[in-house]
């Protein structure tokens, strides 16, 4: 039978072999390091093509809303969409090669699987710019004519509508203007309280606060979605990203309960399989 190395060492050992296996034993940490590193940015990089793909349906709803929309930028998002569902199967494709790694006991961090990541990455950057251009993209306004003195004041611009308002706030988000976002989202949020968007606004409140790495406030903040809208299509997200902020604060415990609360009342979601493998990552 052939001989397998393992992490272990028995017996007396010479000092020259202690010290051999020291370094054996680091060699040994640092692929399970880069193993892990490796699971936690596809873990990342899932959670990102979840929200393009989250920005493309709600991009495509509102230019079919429009009365005449306009043709290139459906284009523009159908072609979008089509490249999100290539970087999502070729994420896929990377997953699974690490799994088939670690499933034949031999987990160990591939410089193809690294770069592989590395493209994506840059490959998600790349479309999420391009999906925030598109979006804030619209005909300029043509300059008013000054008006003779004797001409009336012009009326007050009509207020925002409830649609308006919320594509606004949600514009100023992708644009990372968070600052701005919160305020419109918070507007919409409090101006309408009940709505099939309301737990949307929350969320990408939320979510600018993750996206500024001030993570209790997006715990509170993505809380408000579950507690408000329990059966909202937006709960599955705030809890995952819940259990994100807690394991980046170093509350790993907290992390793991939320992740469970996950696979258990959506085992069918998006969201499940990231919690299953961020799972797997923190040791449960």
């Amino acid at each position: 039978m052939p001989h397998r190395s393992t992490c272990r060492l028995t017996g007396r050992a010479a000092p020259a072999a202690l010290l051999a296996f020291g370094l054996f034993i680091t060699s040994c940490t640092v692929t399970e390091r880069q193993v892990a590193q490796q699971g936690s940015r596809i873990d990342v990089l899932q959670e990102q093509v979840i929200r393009l793909e989250r920005a493309l349906a709600e991009g495509s709803g509102a230019a079919l809303a429009v009365t005449a929309p306009d043709p290139q930028q459906a284009r523009r998002l159908a072609d979008l969409g089509q490249r999100v569902e290539e970087l999502a199967a070729q994420l896929r494709a990377v997953e699974g090669r690490l799994d088939a790694a670690s499933q034949r006991g031999t987990p160990e961090a591939s410089p193809l699987t690294s770069a592989s990541l590395g493209k994506l990455e840059q490959e998600l950057k790349a479309l999420a710019v391009r999906m925030a251009e598109l979006e804030s993209s619209s005909p300029p306004a043509p300059a008013p004519t000054p008006a003779p003195a004797s001409t009336p004041a012009l009326p007050t611009p009509a207020p925002l509508s409830s649609q308006q308002l919320y594509d606004q706030g949600y514009a100023l988000y992708k644009q990372a203007r968070y600052d701005d976002a919160r305020q419109q989202l918070r507007r919409y949020a409090t101006e309408y309280p009940d709505t099939k968007l309301t737990d949307n606004a929350l969320f990408w409140i939320g979510e600018s606060y993750y996206d500024q790495a001030q993570y209790e406030q997006a715990i509170l903040e993505y809380d408000k979605v579950i507690q408000k809208f329990p059966q909202a299509d937006k709960v599955p997200s705030a809890l995952l990203k819940q259990a994100f902020a807690f394991d980046a604060i170093g509350d790993p415990t907290d992390a793991k309960i939320l992740l469970r609360k996950v696979l258990r009342e959506h085992p069918d979601s998006e969201q499940a399989v990231i919690a299953r493998k961020k799972l797997e990552i923190l040791g449960d």
